[in-house]
């Protein structure tokens, strides 16, 4: 009991600490922007990380009618991996309903939002033809979207997939040739920010968007993902770590750029 309770509060300590170099960071090195005409496609992972990483910027866009899709590179299924008493099938279809309310309250209609069912957890793990196959799909979506603005998770998010989701489709923006700008969204940094490399060129470029109008829209976006929130089977504990979502419940949304 002691050693837990010890381990406890060093955890604690640790996320005070994350949260103390967050807001320093948010504060003192990024720049203010505003919201923008420009269309855009936002690329998530998983189910939740286009909502926790810019639901707040999806709401804008879509407040002034700005063309905007989204696309979902995996299919979630593997959120709860280790518990064979929920069927993954299920789970999938779960996750698309849920996915698919989130962005109804941000103003992003069905005709707009793309799954295309890649392995969750495996991104990284695609072979050389399916990760060609998947950039192909992806340089198809740009050119017939023509967006101005791409927005894919933080190169370095922790999460293999988010890793992954930025190469792939910074690899498409590349062989599309199209004038894209690629603004990268942090998902799992924003809970453990002491993981940020502050010497990589992205941190040299780090913008805050205000996102006070429309907050109450991301709120109820996010409300949505219960899966991933709450206990969907009694006993099982929520993927998502308690306190995770509040950290997105923030006035402002960040972007890096490369450049």
């Amino acid at each position: 009991m002691f050693v837990n309770k010890y381990y406890q509060k060093i955890k604690q300590r640790l996320l005070l600490k994350s949260r103390i170099i967050y807001l320093w960071w948010l504060y003192k090195k990024s720049k203010a922007i505003a919201s923008n005409q420009k269309s855009a496609i936002v690329f998530a992972p998983h189910q939740d990380d286009e909502t926790l990483g810019c639901g707040g910027t999806i709401a804008l866009k879509c407040e002034q009618g700005v063309p905007l899709d989204v696309v979902f590179l995996t299919d979630g299924r593997a959120s709860y991996a280790e518990y064979p008493q929920i069927c993954p099938d299920q789970l999938v279809q779960t996750r698309q309903q849920e996915a698919i309310a989130a962005l109804k309250s941000l103003g992003v209609p069905p005709s707009a939002i793309y799954f295309l069912g890649k392995p969750d957890g495996g991104l990284s793990h695609l072979s050389a033809r399916e990760r060609e196959e998947t950039v192909n799909q992806l340089v198809q979506l740009l050119r017939d979207r023509q967006p101005q603005e791409v927005y894919v998770p933080y190169k370095q998010d922790v999460h293999p997939d988010h890793k992954e989701t930025y190469a792939l489709v910074q690899a498409a923006v590349q062989k599309s040739n199209l004038p894209i700008e690629v603004l990268q969204y942090p998902v799992w940094t924003r809970w453990v920010p002491h993981q940020l490399d502050f010497k990589s060129v992205e941190l040299a470029n780090v913008y805050r968007l205000p996102i006070n109008n429309v907050i109450n829209k991301k709120i109820k976006a996010l409300e949505a993902y219960q899966s991933q929130y709450s206990s969907i089977i009694p006993g099982i504990e929520p993927i998502l770590p308690p306190g995770f979502m509040q950290c997105f419940f923030s006035p402002y949304e960040i972007f890096f750029k490369a450049s």
